[in-house]
């Protein structure tokens, strides 16, 4: 067995980093407001949605990604993309992550950007959507979640009915991810079948300019970027059939797909974040001292960071293993159930750890462990909750 990193991953990241040093690195700098102690406070404003300088930004930093082609990298080549395989990439999420909270996010567009999900596209889906996607001249987001359904997503409000020669679309999403800002909407709604039906359900490509779709409230989310995530209505929405995405009743399995590329993704970053934190608690714990003695030489402490890095790299090992099997065609859903489990777990627990090991200089605001503390607790809901890999994880066994 080779456990050493693929070539292409430590190019992507070398490159990465020369990348966020010239490009990402003199952004964070001019602009501090939007990653300072008071970060909130500047990135949106009095309704929850971000300023038109944070906007520019992001956008800005999506161009430049676009024309260093990491924009959509794991995306074909016939698309555009630099088809680079899962392993590669989640690795590639590890290093983005193992620094403090900044710019660099915007580099790959997140939920707005590429995704395999828009392969199923025709040509001229491809041509409306896809390309100027690819290009980073529009953005899109992923309507999935309702408010009285998430873990169970395929019991879903949201119906389309077939009117002549369109589709009218009438439901809600919520926490939608790039809803307030979006070109475009993946939108699924029940075509037929019965409640719980994997069938029956149907992604459409709705334009956020059509008269019958409107972005609710803007949520507010405890770690997260301020003003990223909304309520989205679909009040009568009209679309025609050219704006089906795929086949007609079998939009789920797509979803399911996403969201297990997903799963590897959030434990790939959790490492990272964990990596960080473990880094930061390590050096702190070897200048620190109390009673005429570094802190890291008191069993308390040093047992605190020798578990944290062992769990790492068992996590680490696991997300890996999970990519690789996906690469080779394998069935791996119990790994990526597995991995996301303790991914999840993996990125509170360093948040924890981190925390208690600074102390009191760990809970304040000029530190960034208070903000991974408060925005670590999400991947444990996201992408499945913890009940949910549980659960995948004993069907597979059982």
């Amino acid at each position: 067995m080779d456990f050493s990193e693929p070539s292409e991953a430590v190019q992507i990241t070398q490159a990465l980093d020369d990348f966020i040093e010239q490009e990402v690195s003199p952004l964070e700098s001019e602009y501090e407001e939007f990653l300072g102690p008071d970060y909130e406070k500047h990135i949106v404003d009095e309704n929850h949605r971000q300023v038109p300088e944070y906007r520019e930004i992001v956008e800005t930093i999506r161009e430049k990604s676009v024309e260093a082609g990491f924009y959509g990298m794991t995306m074909p080549e016939e698309a555009g993309g630099g088809d680079v395989d899962i392993l590669t990439r989640a690795i590639v999420g590890e290093h983005m992550s193992n620094r403090p909270p900044g710019f660099h996010s915007a580099i790959f567009g997140g939920a707005g950007g590429p995704t395999p999900i828009l392969l199923a596209c025709d040509e001229d889906q491809r041509e409306e959507y896809l390309k100027p996607l690819m290009d980073g001249e529009i953005t899109t987001c992923f309507a999935l979640t309702e408010p009285g359904h998430g873990s169970d997503a395929h019991y879903m409000d949201t119906t389309a009915e077939k009117d002549g020669d369109e589709w009218v679309i009438s439901g809600q999403k919520c926490y939608i991810t790039n809803g307030p800002y979006a070109d475009f909407v993946m939108v699924f709604a029940r075509t037929s079948g019965e409640d719980g039906d994997l069938g029956g359900i149907t992604c459409f490509l709705v334009d956020a300019d059509n008269p019958g779709f409107e972005v609710g409230t803007i949520h507010r989310a405890m770690g997260m970027t301020p003003g990223t995530h909304s309520e989205l209505y679909f009040n009568d929405c009209r679309v025609g059939e050219d704006k089906v995405l795929g086949e007609v009743d079998r939009g789920f399995q797509s979803a399911m797909d996403w969201i297990g590329g997903g799963r590897i993704n959030i434990a790939a970053g959790s490492v990272g974040t964990a990596q960080f934190l473990l880094d930061m608690s390590v050096e702190y714990a070897r200048e620190r001292e109390t009673f005429d003695k570094p802190i890291g030489h008191r069993q308390g402490v040093s047992f605190q960071l020798a578990e944290l890095a062992t769990d790492i790299e068992q996590v680490r090992q696991l997300y890996r293993y999970a990519a690789w099997k996906m690469d080779e065609g394998e069935r791996a859903r119990k790994e990526e159930s597995m991995a996301k489990l303790r991914g999840a777990q993996l990125a509170n627990d360093a948040a924890d750890i981190a925390m208690q090991i600074h102390g009191g200089a760990g809970f304040m605001k000029e530190l960034p462990i208070e903000r991974n503390y408060r925005s670590a607790r999400v991947f444990r809901i996201f992408e499945g909750t913890d009940e949910i890999q549980k659960r995948t994880i004993a069907r597979e066994l059982i």
